[in-house]
């Protein structure tokens, strides 16, 4: 069996330190994926007691990558410990999200304005001259000076007739308005992101269980017939006493008991890749987290 044969989900990876860097997520054929990063398979050289170890080039090319702040509260907490007389401080880092309101267009609302045409009736009184001509007898007289110079002479007389004449003219008026509210109104409204949160995993805690867990598995085991019973190892199992184990200190599920917090542990769980049933596995992760709320 070849050293990374005997990869799993959650197993955890140390350094050469024997500090935990972390546990595994997936890996394909050339790299493992620790907490979100790749390394490659060359990085590591060894398993000890279901551990993957890296190798001492690839433990110092991972810290070398390393952002620099945390590279700085690591080497710290060497130092700290090296002395010996002081508390080591990990800093938890998650994130939160904070909500801003702004002002916006949300739509609008459109008024049509068209315009018609009709026809209007206007009565009107107009004045206008009428004309009349009558011939009448005068006493004869003389033609004075001033009237001999067209006598005799054809001719036409005009003589203007006048009248009011209708003229339409055209004014504006308002006649009425359009009242549009505006009113203020509240809705809540859900907003959703993802967010990271920094967690700590105890690994010593667990060490101290694991036997307790083994002899749980290998008494159930025992009860079970079949196929399962003969091929199933303590190693299969493990996970799911880590994962209940993992929960129960996780502040997430704080004050919950395990029926209460069953659903989520069960879709988280399941979203690893578990091959089994929640059935089958439900005893294991159980004991897991009874055992971390003792």
């Amino acid at each position: 069996m070849g050293l990374f044969d005997k990869l799993k989900r959650g197993m955890h990876v140390y350094g050469t330190d024997d500090r935990s860097v972390g546990t595994i997520d997936r890996w394909d054929n050339d790299n493992v994926y620790v907490g979100g990063k790749s390394y490659p398979r060359s990085s590591f050289d060894r398993f000890d007691n279901d551990r993957l170890y890296f190798s001492q080039d690839g433990y110092r090319q991972r810290q070398g990558s390393a952002q620099t702040g945390r590279t700085g509260a690591m080497g710290d907490m060497g130092r700290a410990g090296a002395m010996g007389d002081e508390d080591i401080r990990v800093p938890i880092m998650e994130e939160r999200i904070s909500v801003d309101k702004r002002q916006g267009e949300r739509g609008s609302v459109d008024i049509k304005k068209d315009v018609v045409t009709e026809q209007v009736n206007v009565p009107v009184e107009l004045r206008r001259e009428e004309v009349s001509v009558n011939r009448v007898d005068v006493p004869d007289r003389r033609v004075g000076e001033g009237e001999i110079g067209d006598a005799f002479e054809e001719g036409t007389i005009r003589v203007p007739i006048r009248g009011e004449e209708a003229v339409a003219r055209k004014e504006t008026f308002v006649t009425g308005e359009v009242v549009i509210d505006r009113d203020v109104v509240t809705e809540r409204e859900t907003i959703s992101d993802t967010i990271r949160k920094e967690r700590v995993d105890v690994d010593e805690n667990y060490q101290r269980n694991r036997e307790g867990f083994r002899e749980h598995f290998e008494g159930r085991r025992a009860g079970l017939t079949g196929a399962t019973a003969d091929t199933r190892t303590f190693d299969d199992a493990e996970t799911n006493y880590r994962t209940g184990f993992t929960a129960a200190n996780d502040k997430e599920f704080a004050g919950r008991k395990f029926e209460d917090a069953e659903p989520e542990i069960r879709r988280s769980h399941g979203s690893m890749g578990s091959g089994d049933s929640w059935e089958n596995l439900r005893d294991e992760i159980r004991e897991g987290w009874e055992r971390a709320r003792r």
